[in-house]
């Protein structure tokens, strides 16, 4: 009888202990599907994730409600994100053409042939060309020197083939200098009902071919990430979504209003922070890289060496160490622009000239190279350093 009553008990215990893992285990299940009211970063679809994998491109999104809610409106953001992103992306992609879309790849396909563009990507034409016809230092065919800056700065070894060490790279680099700042070498023909044209001189194509140039004519380099996020926002905004998107680059837009805080960067990383009203737009730049990984920069002696190339030189420039720009919702171009345009003065001087013409909209932090200074501010900004 006591056997029995202890193999009863065993059985029991046995029993009450499987339910006990089966709850445990269908818990831990079911919390990992589970989620709470908060900003999420929605991600990409796997159908578009595979061409939008380099784009650098993320949305974070505030979700509330039950755990089910919020997973079907992440799902449903996600998408409109993902095919809003990838419109845009593939409008600007200046290397690679897709079927039944004419693109920046397609004009540089088609050299001198006269092409019907989306209104999307003739309005960034347009507006690209206009700046540039500035002449304050953005150069919209300068795709040959910003490729071989890229070339360069993802090499594994970087300082033996830059310019300063290799007399063989600096003769390449005047040479791509001197040929896409030839006037006349390169030209965009914009005319009514959405057509252009990219026309090639011969002196140049020759130029290209005999130095075995790979890379596209027409870019938008610096401008890129700033018309990819502003075309991008403005689909979101139409369907009513709202949250924070930005690039990996720099580039940010707040779509809800409110006070943002925008990180400002020192000499060693994070310096303080801008509160800023929103909806707004922040893009900022640093010579060193703000990740762990450091590809894409490097230092040759006291040289530094980033992705923002001054066409006109043919190198980057050694003035800003770090700078930011805040503004309005629909800024963003504007602002990347005028940051590009910092980060090519070749003093100080020219620097503070730039910053004293910005609008009253528009706040601004930099810290030249070589300073352990704190950074400076737009006089009356709410910074905490």
């Amino acid at each position: 009888m006591f056997k029995d009553k202890k193999l009863v008990w065993r059985l029991v215990g046995f029993i009450a202990a499987v339910i006990v893992a089966v709850y445990a285990f269908t818990n831990g299940v079911l919390q990992l599907g589970h989620k709470d009211s908060g900003y999420y970063d929605v991600g990409l679809t796997a159908e578009g994730g595979a061409v939008l994998f380099g784009s650098g491109a993320h949305l974070l999104h505030y979700a509330e409600g039950s755990s089910s809610d919020i997973r079907q409106e992440l799902s449903a953001v996600q998408k409109t994100f993902t095919d809003a992103l990838l419109r845009a992306y593939q409008l600007l992609d200046a290397e690679h053409t897709y079927t039944g879309l004419v693109n920046i790849a397609s004009l540089n396909a088609s050299p001198g042939e006269k092409l019907q563009v989306p209104s999307a990507l003739y309005a960034v034409l347009q507006d690209a060309s206009a700046r540039m016809a500035r002449g304050e230092g953005y150069h919209l065919f300068a795709g040959a020197l910003y490729r071989e800056w890229q070339t360069l700065r993802y090499l594994e070894e970087p300082q033996e083939a830059d310019p300063l060490n290799d007399p063989d790279e600096a003769e390449r680099l005047a040479a791509i200098t001197e040929a896409v700042n030839r006037p006349g070498a390169i030209t965009l023909e914009l005319s009514e009902e959405n057509a252009a044209a990219l026309i090639v001189s011969p002196e140049y194509a020759a130029f290209a071919e005999e130095l075995e140039i790979e890379g596209p004519i027409l870019d938008l380099n610096l401008l890129h990430d700033a018309y990819l996020l502003d075309m991008t926002a403005a689909v979101l905004q139409n369907q009513g979504i709202t949250g924070y998107l930005y690039t990996d680059s720099g580039c940010s837009i707040w779509m809800e209003s409110g006070d943002t805080r925008y990180t400002l960067y020192g000499a060693d990383g994070a310096a303080g922070t801008v509160k800023w009203p929103s909806p707004s737009a922040f893009c900022q730049f640093t010579a060193y890289s703000l990740e762990d990984n450091p590809y894409g920069y490097y230092r040759v002696g006291d040289t530094l060496r980033h992705p923002f190339i001054d066409p006109a030189l043919g190198a980057p420039r050694d003035v800003l160490l770090t700078a930011a720009l805040a503004g309005g919702f629909r800024d963003l171009p504007d602002l990347a622009y005028e940051l590009a345009i910092l980060c090519m003065q070749p003093d100080q001087a020219g620097v503070e000239t730039r910053l004293a013409a910005l609008p009253d909209r528009v706040f601004y932090a930099y810290l030249y190279q070589g300073e352990d200074a704190e950074l400076t501010v737009k006089p009356g900004a709410e910074v905490s350093i």
